[in-house]
Parts: structure tokens; C-alpha cells; sequence
């Protein structure tokens, strides 16, 4: 099983920052098989980095 609880994830740059993933939870349970999709930006590929 994986299990995301209140997972948020800030890019900074100088000044500016961005929020990519903001309080997500997730529960993914043994064999399960599942997907994420979003438009483009929304914060898909962060919250894979995040699980890694």
C-alpha cells in the first residue's frame, strides 16, 4: 500500500513562489492500478517526484 497524507510542494525563485501540489491525499491499496491526469502544469509529474 502507499499512502499520501497532506502532501504540498512549494518552487521558490528569488521572490516568486509557486504552489505545484497543495494538501493532496492519496491511498493507493496492494494491486491496484491507477492513473493521474490534469491539464498541463496542474502539478501531475511533481506529485510522482514526490512519491519517489
Amino acid at each position: 500500500m502507499i499512502e499520501l497524507r497532506n502532501i504540498s510542494k512549494t518552487y521558490t525563485d528569488g521572490e516568486t513562489s509557486v504552489e505545484a501540489v497543495r494538501d493532496v491525499n492519496l491511498t493507493i491499496g496492494d494491486g491496484e492500478i491507477f492513473g493521474i491526469i490534469g491539464l498541463s502544469g496542474a502539478g501531475k509529474s511533481t506529485l510522482v517526484r514526490c512519491i519517489n
